[in-house]
């Protein structure tokens, strides 16, 4: 698998930015720069956390199950979105739907 030809293409899918990763995952912007242009693989802490940025977990994207995990466009500007909001805020939205899903 090249590690680094899939972040880019999910990154893409996402039509995100390396500065917007870089503000997502909380990794400097010219790091990141560097893993897509000079190609060089990050450490695994910092995969995690692009991962995270993405909204996807480790094991899905080492997974090759390609159904296994896939967002639209809207749902990840949703999750995007939601990351960005106070926790108050996350925590009103986890119980409106919770309580909707129970009904």
């Amino acid at each position: 698998m090249d590690v680094i030809k899939k972040l880019n293409e999910l990154r893409l899918q996402q039509d995100m930015s390396v500065y917007r990763l870089a503000e997502l995952s909380g990794i400097n912007q010219s790091t990141l720069a560097n893993t897509f242009s000079r190609g060089t693989v990050p450490s695994l802490k910092n995969l995690e956390l692009i991962c995270q940025a993405l909204g996807m977990t480790l094991a899905q994207f080492f997974s090759e199950d390609e159904q296994t995990f896939h967002l639209s466009q809207r749902e990840a500007r949703l999750l995007r979105f939601y990351r960005t909001l106070p926790e108050n805020i996350k925590n009103g939205i986890d119980c409106a739907i919770i309580g909707a899903s129970e009904k």
